[in-house]
């Protein structure tokens, strides 16, 4: 039996992730992160829970990653500390990968680098990746066989015909897998609600190539890391206008330096300059392009854009292209972020006033022609959020799919299929782990829920210091707050807060008063009913207890 299983990607963008497993043998595809809700304080990443593979970690065959996007391998490096698997994929891909091996200090697995045309036996599954045009180089879709089911899963791809590094989709593996027979097809979604077919990156070339020759002032560019097609549009355009580029961004620098390595990035000579020689250039002169197109805190764009830099800034006459999609739940950091330069007297362009920007995703005709191609038993959308699931799977019905044989699934949904037939379902441990940038591991999400708490509502710290021996208080008990305004002035609220602990303390029997936790407890429970009687907010209490 071949069993599928989704533990990320569907109900949400980011965090991709799908578990193939033939009779107990497992290929994990994809291991991506996303980003954090507004509402998870001090949380950096999110991605998938691997409770699924806890008790499975012997039989994994290994990790094949479609692309080098964050969304596909963010989170690969956590699963690979965990869960140590030979990995395949690209050139591009496995660099970015390597980068992020080094940087958490996660000893680098057996790499395989995938070409097509060739077929990996990996245990029971026999692998094909075919190359697909995407927004990063390297991009496959991945033709999996067992002795139960063929799958094609498309990865991200879009069909552009005239694609900058000239590699194209293999449009006759498409055709030929479909002329053999494809069990299910996994398809992605996220450009689903698009009519018609995608734009070139040809046309966006041309677009910033006209903001390129006429800029007299400064000239941002913000945009994906990973887009290393777009860095090079702009490398090769500032040459032929006699511009200088920088990079500013941690990740972007990264990733030119793996577009480099890999022969995908050429960097014309001459034009590359450190950040800290743009202030000595003529304004004219200058195109930056920086990493944080999400207006992520920290981020490079944010840094440059409130004069957080030491060497970059935003004054009169300079422009920021918004060279990317805007994320859906980002808006209001990218809105915050056009404000202030037009504060400092720039201006902003983004996707909605030019065309700066086009997706790497299939539009609809395109998902109809690749779906034509490889005429599957079985449509399973997959890469979006439920409403593009559903979108994708009104046009499966479009396409004369019958209901029964297209999939909607979610993430946590496993598929089981036996000699081409699906057999049935089941829902399987899924979740997400939240991440902490400064420890780089999982945080509870108990400890999210104090934060949030504690962001909202501010923090009351109860100290009572208790004789042990007499069961009695041996000064008045300290209140500390701290983001908690109900406990300042003169409304007298604190000393009631005081005289309930003491009135408490004194009426615990002496079996209580030597168990810590109960004197806790009772604590916190006290100073929550005196706060509600005084129809006060409730902070976060931390209730500390001191024995002598």
């Amino acid at each position: 039996m071949l069993k599928i299983a989704f533990l990320g990607g569907l109900g949400d963008f980011g965090k991709n992730m799908t578990v193939f497993d033939q009779d107990g043998r497992l290929l994990v595809v994809d291991c991506g992160s996303m980003f954090p809700e507004a509402d998870f304080p001090g949380i950096d990443l999110v991605f998938p829970d691997f409770t699924y593979l806890q008790d499975k970690a012997g039989r994994v065959e290994g990790l094949v990653l479609t692309h080098g996007h964050e969304d596909h391998l963010g989170a690969a490096p956590f699963l690979l500390r965990q869960f140590p698997m030979p990995v395949y994929g690209g050139p591009v891909t496995l660099g970015i990968l390597g980068r992020k091996l080094e940087e958490l200090e996660v000893t680098a697995p057996a790499q395989v680098t995938l070409q097509a045309g060739v077929t990996y036996d990996l245990g029971p599954f026999a692998l094909e990746a075919i190359p697909v045009t995407h927004s990063i180089p390297d991009a496959f879709s991945l033709l999996i066989r067992t002795a139960d089911a063929t799958v094609l899963h498309t990865g991200d791809f879009k069909l552009d015909q005239t694609p900058l590094d000239g590699r194209l989709t293999h449009y006759h593996r498409f055709q030929e897998a479909g002329a053999r027979g494809v069990t299910a097809l996994l398809i992605d979604s996220t450009n689903v609600e698009l009519e018609g077919m995608v734009g070139s990156e040809v046309r966006v070339r041309g677009t910033l190539e006209r903001y390129i020759a006429s800029q007299t002032g400064k000239l941002f560019i913000t945009l994906f890391s990973s887009n290393l097609m777009r860095v090079q549009s702009i490398l090769d355009l500032a040459a032929a206008h006699g511009k200088r580029v920088a990079f500013f961004g941690r990740s972007l620098v990264q990733n030119v330096k793996v577009g480099q390595e890999t022969g995908y990035l050429r960097m014309p000579p001459g034009v590359e300059v450190g950040v800290e020689e743009v202030p000595d250039l003529p304004r004219s002169e200058v195109i930056v392009i920086a990493s944080g197109s999400q207006a992520e805190p920290f981020a490079a764009l944010n840094r440059l854009v409130f004069d957080e830099s030491r060497h970059l800034y935003i004054e009169e006459g300079d422009l920021l292209i918004f060279s990317a999609r805007i994320i859906p739940g980002n808006e209001k950091r990218v809105a915050r972020v056009i404000n202030q330069v037009y504060r400092n007297g720039g201006q902003a362009v983004t996707p909605r006033e030019d065309r700066v920007h086009v997706s790497g995703h299939a539009a609809q005709e395109e998902i109809k022609l690749l779906a034509s191609w490889v005429r599957p038993r079985y449509y399973v959308p997959i890469h979006g959020e439920y409403r593009q699931l559903k979108g994708n799977a009104a046009l499966a019905k479009e396409m004369g799919y019958p209901d029964e044989n297209t999939l909607v699934c979610d993430t946590g949904h496993c598929l089981h299929f036996e000699a081409g037939e699906l057999v049935g379902r089941e829902e399987v441990p899924t979740g997400s782990q939240l991440i902490d940038g400064d420890t780089a591991d999982a945080v509870d999400r108990v400890v999210v829920r104090d934060r949030r708490h504690l962001s909202q509502d501010g923090v009351v710290v109860p100290i009572v210091v208790i004789n042990r021996q007499t069961g009695r208080m041996e000064s008045a008990p300290e209140i500390i707050s701290r983001g908690y305004p109900y406990l300042e002035g003169a409304n007298g609220t604190v000393e009631e807060v005081r005289a309930d602990l003491v009135a408490m303390v004194r009426s615990l029997p002496q079996e209580e008063i030597r168990d810590d936790s109960i004197v806790k407890a009772k604590v916190k429970s006290t100073v929550k009913k005196t706060l509600k009687r005084n129809d006060a907010k409730i902070p976060l209490i931390i209730p500390v207890v001191m024995e002598i």
